[in-house]
């Protein structure tokens, strides 16, 4: 189960820091830069340090489903990323690009989910891609070892394994997908793309997945973005938790599973209000699973997200406030339908797809209602502090959360998932300080109270789960 449930989860990338730090650390200029005759190289050398500090590690549920587990533990993880990207002007209007970087990872003590002492050094991307234009077209076509994100990644983004033998499973820094196609077409604010995507799987957690699609997206700058897609699984060896799970799960669950996915995110467009920002997201998908009795069911899931913001930008430390609401389906077991959503390669961030530091560990974008509202304050233009609360929730009682949590005997009958509706409330704390573009040091708490929902299906009692964290992040 303990192997499980931690490929699920490191195979989607859990990180306890916030998508700010990322995207500051790929804002970073270039270490080197050289250039000549229609030759461009530039490369650098990325580097994250992260110490982690865990009191009442999944609420003291390690004695119900988590025996190998301790519930207090502290450990290191540390990311070294050499990289270099280099284009060429094949012409006025083309030019071929191509990127390889070479990430080692190593996490130092044992992490929470027990795998101490792990590491790897492995290509992170290694891809050629040729773009350009033709009249009003654009065009780009890349073949590799590549990141990619679908819209806002609520599907589609973390392309490789963290965790596991590989390590550096709490910072999740690898990201790039296994050998992929991305194909894009454009002309003035519309993009379509085509893509043919393989994940960068840890062989122990392997699920041989393969994706393909199609997605169509308009974009312009200062406003936002909207856009719809469509993609399938021909191939996959992925489970889903069945009536039976942890004793039984529905083999090859994911593969067939088709997917539409919609995606809407604008800023500025109400008159008079240029600071208020909405968004909305909703996903449907359909396959046919084989229970374990062996009758063939639909598959009927759906997720959404909305959301407002509001940026006060002429007030005092320039506060953003957010707040989302999220629904990913679960798998009602009073019917016939399977309805448990599949989150598939989710990811973010903790101000997109992550809710909770802890609950990022816990809750799989499955079976799941969560409510998040978050408030970014600027003391300074190098002092950041977020806040977050998120309350999580079941959608359907009595059915998987995860894989399986939760399993016991009720009434004499085999039973899943959580009894009452509530999961936890989660309050999280986060500070930024940016030294240069190159160097950024952040430091975060969270705390995870267990609501109504864990403490039913605990047997020997629950407690808060406390979580600290330092990160530093340097860039030569």
């Amino acid at each position: 189960m303990r192997s499980f449930l931690h490929s699920t989860l490191t195979g989607c990338g859990i990180v306890l820091f916030s998508a700010a730090s990322v995207s500051a650390q790929d804002a970073a200029p270039p270490g080197w830069e050289w250039s000549g005759g229609g030759l461009k190289l530039e490369g650098g050398l990325e580097t994250y340090s992260a110490f982690y500090a865990m009191r009442g590690t999944w609420w003291n549920r390690a004695a119900d489903s988590y025996p190998d587990f301790d519930k207090s533990r502290s450990f290191g993880e540390l990311w070294i990323h050499p990289k270099a990207n280099g284009s060429y002007r094949l012409d006025d209007e083309t030019e071929a690009y191509g990127a390889l970087s070479i990430g080692a990872t190593k996490t130092i003590g044992a992490d929470a989910f027990e795998y101490e002492d792990q590491g790897e050094v492995r290509f992170g991307s290694a891809m050629l891609g040729l773009r350009g234009s033709a009249g009003a077209w654009r065009y780009d076509v890349s073949l590799g070892q590549q990141p990619f994100t679908l819209g806002t990644g609520m599907l589609l983004t973390a392309g490789s394994s963290n965790g596991y033998s590989w390590g550096g499973g709490a910072s999740a820094q690898r990201k790039a997908w296994g050998p992929s196609m991305v194909a894009r077409a454009g002309r003035g604010e519309w993009t379509g793309t085509a893509f043919a995507l393989e994940p960068d799987e840890v062989r122990e957690a392997g699920t041989d997945t393969r994706v393909q699609g199609i997605a169509l997206e308009w974009a312009r700058p200062q406003t936002g973005k909207a856009g719809i897609a469509w993609f399938t699984v021909p191939h996959s060896n992925a489970v889903y938790p069945g009536d039976l799970a942890p004793l039984y799960y529905i083999d090859d669950g994911r593969e067939g599973v088709d997917t539409w996915h919609g995606w809407a995110d604008f800023s500025g467009v109400v008159p008079r209000l240029p600071q208020l920002g909405f968004r909305a997201e909703f996903a449907e998908q359909r396959n046919d699973v084989t229970r374990a009795s062996g009758q063939r069911d639909p598959l009927e899931a759906r997720a959404w997200l909305v959301g407002l913001s509001w940026w006060g930008q002429s007030l005092p430390f320039a506060p953003k406030f957010s707040y989302h609401l999220a629904r990913f389906s679960g798998d009602d077991p009073d019917t016939d339908t399977y309805e448990r959503f599949d989150p598939m390669f989710w990811g973010n961030g903790l101000e997109n797809w992550w809710f909770g530091a802890n609950g990022a560990y816990s809750w799989l974008n499955a079976n799941l209602r969560a409510h998040r509202f978050i408030v970014d304050a600027y003391l300074s233009p190098r002092d950041i502090v977020q806040l977050q609360y998120v309350r999580a929730s079941v959608d359907q009682r009595d059915s998987a959360v995860q894989f399986g949590q939760g399993v016991r005997f009720t009434d004499g009958r085999l039973v899943l998932g959580v009894p009452e509706s509530g999961l936890s409330d989660e309050y999280y704390a986060q500070y930024a300080h940016v030294f240069s573009p190159r160097l950024i040091a952040l430091a975060f708490v969270s705390r995870s109270e267990p609501r109504d929902g864990l403490k039913a299906a605990a047997t020997q009692g629950t407690q808060a789960w406390t979580t600290f964290g330092l990160g530093l992040t340097a860039n030569f």
